[in-house]
């Protein structure tokens, strides 16, 4: 079996998908990052050819330029507005390739919070602490609200849920980046929470069991999740359609830029399977050493690549304290509540009485009328001053793009998306009665794009084209 990469956007083991791990050799590795170098190459320069107002109309026949223009350039393109179901997102340059870097071998790569839920053995205890997790979600979100520099991002949305998990709270989100230098980093390297910092991995601390002797790489080729969402994306309009396999979502350029310097995506698992059982995902193990460890660290200057914009420092007991609370405002509340499948918003009484007696680690749920966190006036003026000339198109040299498309009610384009968190197995819980759609902006959305993917695979029979 082949195991080196054919043409661009290949698996690396050319043969049936399955879940069989594969050993990743050094020069594997190396081409990987060689791979990804030329990537980040061919994404400036589309992204320059964009700007300066170039298009494909003419040099192509029609069909085949415009499906260039939305399918390559616009992917291609950093800046570029598309609606997804989790939201308006002013998308990173997409690369071919999605990886998932782990610094061991783990039974299940799943979310964190779909790991504490499993902890409980019945439907409603694990549906009380969802409450409690999308609770502290909101705070976070009500802290990120406080500052200017949120307050004045008006480029997309703003995806708290996916910007908590970036901080540490416990979510429904698996981490999934496009660079392969970034998950190279996370299955190298640990963090020190003694000491705030990123480390490379010691001898020491790989040779303990056979678990950690080995780093694990999880890569997909992006044709391969564009057919997925091909599959899936009707399960978006209707709630009656299921839950969808899993998808990738981009989560783009983002305040506090955590999220963007990692080219950072992320799969929404509710209850997903785990990327080991998912045969998309090439399952590729390498043995750890010293020597890579510390390459990898200095080639990402310790960190510094991926977390260059750490403005929430000064913040950082407040997220610790939120990541653990039991008690909760009023507003967090209904912000939970809202997001329940099991609990109708019309429920809130009787919600409210079992979460009171509903226990996490030894302690009470309280709803309370005021948060129970604190943000000093000194501390968010600090950062509003940090951010307070902040632009992302001057700080990262990109312009806003945006492809408006029509609504005219009866289009597909037109039809309304389900969030992630509202699909379902079972449509008859509670909850699900108070869930309401997004409605399309105009801007470019998954519905048009995954139309034009269909059919250019039918014009050209090739998946993999864009």
């Amino acid at each position: 079996m082949n195991a080196m990469m054919k043409p661009p956007g290949s698996y690396l083991y050319q043969g049936k998908l399955d879940n069989t791990i594969h050993d990743l050799t050094y020069a594997q590795m190396e081409e990987l990052a060689e791979i990804n170098r030329e990537e980040i190459e061919e994404n400036r320069q589309v992204t320059a050819s964009t700007y300066a107002g170039e298009n494909y109309y003419g040099k192509y026949d029609f069909h085949v330029a415009l499906n260039r223009e939305y399918l390559y350039r616009d992917k291609k393109t950093d800046g570029m507005c598309m609606q997804y179901p989790h939201g308006v997102v002013v998308q990173q340059a997409m690369r071919r390739h999605y990886y998932r870097g782990e610094n061991q071998i783990f039974k299940k790569s799943q979310p964190s919070l779909l790991r504490t839920v499993e902890e409980y053995h019945d439907e409603e205890s694990r549906d009380l602490y969802r409450l409690v997790a999308d609770m502290r979600i909101a705070e976070f979100s009500e802290m990120l609200k406080q500052f200017r520099h949120v307050q004045n991002w008006e480029i997309s949305d703003v995806l708290y849920e996916a910007l908590a998990q970036h901080y540490g709270l416990e979510t429904n989100w698996l981490d999934i980046t496009s660079d392969f230098m970034v998950a190279l980093f996370f299955a190298t390297c640990y963090w020190d929470s003694s000491k705030n910092q990123w480390k490379p991995l010691t001898k020491e601390q790989t040779e303990n069991s056979d678990e950690t002797r080995y780093g694990m790489i999880f890569h997909m080729p992006s044709w391969y999740m564009a057919q997925r969402w091909n599959f899936e994306i009707q399960k978006f309009a209707d709630l009656s359609n299921g839950v969808p396999d899993n998808l990738i979502y981009p989560l783009g350029f983002q305040p506090f830029m955590r999220c963007s310097m990692q080219n950072g995506y992320g799969i929404y698992m509710r209850n997903g399977k785990p990327l080991q059982e998912d045969i998309g995902f090439e399952k590729l193990r390498f043995k750890h050493s010293e020597d890579l460890s510390k390459c990898v660290f200095d080639a990402m200057r310790g960190g510094e690549l991926i977390y260059p914009h750490e403005g929430l420092n000064s913040v950082d007991f407040i997220i610790q304290q939120i990541k653990k609370l039991t008690d909760f405002s009023e507003k967090a509340f209904d912000y939970a509540l809202e997001r329940s499948q099991y609990f109708a918003m019309k429920q809130k009484d009787d919600c409210r009485k079992k979460l009171e007696n509903f226990e996490v680690n030894g302690r009470k749920i309280r709803i309370l009328e005021n948060k129970a966190w604190n943000l000093g006036s000194s501390r968010r003026k600090v950062i509003d001053r940090r951010y307070s000339n902040f632009s992302v198109q001057n700080t990262y040299g990109i312009q806003i793009m945006n492809r408006k498309v029509s609504t005219s009610e009866g289009t597909s384009d037109f039809l309304p998306m389900y969030e992630p968190y509202m699909l379902t197995e079972n449509v008859n819980k509670a909850g699900i009665e108070d869930f309401v759609p997004r409605k399309m902006t105009g801007c470019n959305n998954m519905w048009v794009t995954t139309h034009m993917q269909i059919l250019q695979t039918l014009m050209t029979k090739n998946a993999g084209d864009f």
